[in-house]
């Protein structure tokens, strides 16, 4: 019962963490320039179309992704059963963003906490979802949306 908990919780925050990613998509060009240039020290951001497009594209697609882990979570017992495979996307999507990060030549700071964040956070809802799955006979375990 705690494992099964603690599995909801971490697609909830997760959710919740990747749904402050839409209201980015609506910043001002020169805030997401001012931000690479200053915050993150990776110099001016090009301001071409394709940029502008990436940029926001990413954080709707970021947002999207926290839409459908919070509506797992909203309906726990119908999408229970997609967690682990979920948690291999992830395991797979930070496998993918790690080498595209160390193709892209970003600063090793971004290369180690992106990628190998994304599949820890994969391995660490494998390992609960284990556990919750050996305690347990059914996926259900009552309203916890509380």
């Amino acid at each position: 019962m705690i494992a099964e908990r603690l599995l909801f919780r971490l697609l909830q925050l997760n959710a919740w963490i990747l749904l402050l990613a839409l209201p980015c998509a609506l910043l001002p060009f020169a805030w997401m320039d001012a931000v690479h240039r200053d915050m993150l020290g990776l110099g001016d951001l090009a301001n071409v179309p394709l940029t502008r497009y990436m940029a926001r594209s990413l954080s709707l697609v970021y947002g999207m992704h926290g839409i459908v882990l919070l509506g797992v979570t909203l309906n726990w017992e119908r999408y229970r059963p997609a967690v682990p495979y979920l948690a291999k996307l992830h395991i797979a999507l930070g496998a993918a963003m790690l080498a595209v990060d160390l193709d892209a030549g970003l600063p090793w700071w971004w290369a180690v906490s992106e990628g190998p964040g994304l599949m820890s956070y994969g391995l660490l809802v494998l390992a609960v979802n284990r556990f919750a799955s050996a305690g347990t006979t059914t996926s259900r375990i009552g309203p916890i949306q509380g």
